[in-house]
């Protein structure tokens, strides 16, 4: 029993080192990766120019949304033990809607981007200018709307819970609320993005072969840099989206608490995963291309804040005694 004992508070101190340290890792890591995409692909001309530059934006801004306020919640409650949904009304319905709105837009924006970069690949110059500026725009906006309006009943049906005369507990009232987003997430942010991702990758990949067979050189450099994050993400979400229908399969079975912690710690882990695959972009961007770096390096040197100006330095005036 003691065995047992001992082995439940090993895991779970286990699960506490993940959030802690992974957790804020992924943070970190993605809110500058995130931070810096939208910086390069909105100032940097030779790159904001690209068909997938809004793409990219929107994937970003979702991604920075989905894992800041998904990770906040359980690094606060592990480092402060405060559960802040608990606390508010607002955080407790901002908490359940908005994450799983922002990470399916976010993925849908990286199906967009790599349906662009297929686009380009072809041969025919009129399928190459499909994707416009405005209906890019148009994409991201209907993209984004679709995705608050499907998990909408999370906004409405998330309460607070009284247990006691001081304290509330954020949850959804309704079970079968909770089982749509369930199936909605593994729809919108498993099994959709890697279909489309994977079927994108591959004719990409097909048309790319057929064009360096044409000529040595390929320009267009961002088709090397989304093919990597394509293998990134189909690498870390069939492993999670496995792992996520297992959990719905095994819902209702009778587990042991000891099961039942190996089970969390497994899912956390490759949710982290998903999370930091979709936050990292901009590092794969950044040493999978050298052109990228290029232009990165290129406006680093001429912005004028790595200017040094040199200034003449003036002299007092100074009164000479001409003779009389």
């Amino acid at each position: 029993m003691s065995s047992d004992t001992d082995t439940i508070i090993y895991l779970i101190n286990v699960a506490i080192d993940l959030i802690e340290i992974f957790g804020l890792f992924i943070m970190i890591v993605s809110t500058i990766g995130n931070l810096c995409n939208c910086f390069v692909f909105l100032r940097i001309s030779p790159l904001n120019k690209h068909p997938n530059a809004l793409f990219v934006i929107g994937s970003s801004i979702g991604s920075f949304i989905f894992i800041n306020i998904s990770l906040i919640q359980p690094l606060v409650q592990v480092l402060t033990g405060i559960v802040v949904p608990n606390t508010s009304l607002f955080f407790c319905k901002i908490y359940k809607w908005l994450p799983y709105s922002a990470g399916c837009f976010s993925f849908m924006c990286y199906c967009f981007a790599a349906f662009g970069q297929f686009l380009i690949t072809l041969p025919k110059i009129r399928w190459q200018r499909l994707i416009t500026r405005i209906r890019a725009q148009l994409m991201i906006l209907f993209t984004a709307i679709i995705w608050l309006l499907i998990f909408i009943p999370l906004l409405i049906y998330s309460n607070h819970v009284q247990t006691s005369s001081t304290t509330f507990v954020c949850t959804i009232s309704d079970p079968i609320i909770n089982t749509y987003a369930s199936y909605w997430i593994i729809i919108g942010y498993y099994f959709l993005p890697i279909l489309l991702i994977l079927i994108l990758f591959c004719l990409t990949w097909y048309n790319l072969r057929q064009l360096l067979r044409r000529r040595r050189s390929l320009e267009g450099s961002v088709t090397r840099m989304m093919l990597i994050q394509m293998s990134v993400i189909l690498v870390s979400g069939i492993p999670a989206a496995t792992d996520v229908i297992y959990t719905l399969a095994t819902a209702n079975s009778s587990k042991t608490e000891i099961r039942g912690l190996i089970e969390f710690i497994v899912q956390t882990a490759l949710i982290f995963f998903t999370y930091l695959t979709n936050g990292i972009s901009f590092w794969i961007f950044l040493f999978a291309s050298k052109a990228f770096r290029k232009h990165l390096k290129d406006f680093i040197s001429k912005s004028k804040l790595f200017k040094i100006r040199i200034r003449p330095i003036s002299m007092p005036a100074t009164r000479t005694n001409v003779p009389k």
